[in-house]
């Protein structure tokens, strides 16, 4: 592990945890350096599930047909291999698995993420290709049993990693985790005082911001790949009324209240998303290490969790159900798929931001 992410360990985890979320990665890198280092003798034998993860700025193609973004290090016929095709589509081929993106899902600059999974059963498997720029994606099971190696997955040359300046090889299937979610490590009140949130089950009873009492419907763990454009965002203490760092998922949402959130939008409480207050002097990215830990949590009775004065709203069965792979159309009733109170647009939430700060500013 480099010395920028050994140092995160020191201030932001336990060693022995951070181990443990990485152990089962069979490599990391970032911008080229690497993170978490393949080993020396790759393990050769088929896997039941492995996953591929790229982050790519798409350089420009011009007249050429196609540019190689991913190559494996296995013989080409059974390697993962990843194109960008001169009309704008993307492109994974993996032995008989040949997915192809609509005409123009990305242009030269634009940046876009790959989460590809084989499964040796057929159940886990799926191509999931994101536009961050625009917000474009593709996400679609292969049809496909594979059990597959490592090598198909790891970089067959080093130059791979100066194209794609995030890459990591799983050996195992990597769930969607872009909802709402906190990590591993904050604590939330409950009927038995703080609890860290890796010790609640279903079943738990969680205090809202409001001071009520909630039951937790459905919790779980997955892990999350820290980097690029998928950078948790932390929350530094003591703004938010928090007491401590908060790290969360940028899709979660932060509920906000004041004189400017009256002014603005008639209403003494609204919701914004995390990866929407970059803007803050009290939330930025946090890269610091390369895969954390997350909780997802879903009540019985939706509502804003307290972290602290901190009040932070938990899944909507209508965010679990878009992150699941493969999930189809759902009838579900409104009450799981409305948020408890109206949730800001990244242009209102910039102007929520800036005029905080002028607030901040005139009362100094």
């Amino acid at each position: 592990m480099s010395p920028v992410a050994a140092n995160a360990v020191q201030t932001a985890w336990p060693p022995q945890v951070e181990v443990m979320a990485t152990s089962r990665w069979a490599g990391i890198w970032a911008s080229g350096a690497s993170l978490v280092k393949p080993a020396a003798r790759v393990d050769a034998r088929p896997l039941a599930a492995m996953t591929l993860c790229l982050e790519v700025t798409l350089p420009p193609i011009g007249r050429r047909k196609a540019v190689r973004l991913w190559q494996g290090s296995a013989p080409p016929e059974v390697a993962v291999a990843f194109y960008a095709v001169a009309d704008g589509r993307l492109r994974l081929i993996h032995g008989d698995v040949d997915i192809v993106t609509p005409p123009d899902f990305v242009r030269a600059g634009e940046t876009v993420s790959l989460r590809y999974c084989a499964c040796a059963r057929g159940r886990s498997d799926v191509v999931d290709i994101l536009n961050h720029d625009r917000m474009i994606r593709l996400r679609q099971r292969t049809g496909v049993a594979r059990a597959a190696r490592l090598d198909e997955a790891l970089p067959r040359d080093p130059r791979f990693l100066s194209v794609c300046h995030v890459a990591a090889v799983a050996g195992f299937g990597l769930r969607a985790a872009d909802l709402p979610a906190v990590s591993a490590g904050t604590q939330l009140m409950t009927d038995a005082g703080p609890r860290p949130v890796e010790q609640l089950a279903a079943g738990d009873m969680l205090t809202t911001v409001t001071g009520e009492r909630r039951q937790l419907r459905w919790i779980e763990r997955r892990p999350r790949l820290c980097l690029g454009r998928f950078a948790p965002v932390r929350l530094r203490a003591p703004y938010f009324g928090l007491e401590r760092d908060l790290f969360l998922s940028p899709e979660t949402r932060i509920m906000r209240d004041g004189p400017a959130v009256e002014y603005l939008f008639g209403t003494e409480r609204v919701l914004v998303r995390a990866g929407d207050l970059l803007a803050s002097p009290g939330a930025l990215r946090d890269h610091r290490l390369p895969v954390r830990d997350f909780f997802h949590l879903m009540l019985d009775d939706h509502a804003c969790i307290a972290v602290d004065r901190c009040g932070v709203e938990t899944a909507l069965l209508s965010d679990v159900l878009a992150a699941e792979d493969g999930a189809g159309g759902h009838n579900i009733a409104p009450v799981d798929r409305t948020p408890c109170l109206p949730v800001l647009d990244r242009s209102a939430a910039q102007a929520l931001v800036a005029a905080s700060a002028r607030g901040r500013r005139g009362a100094g």
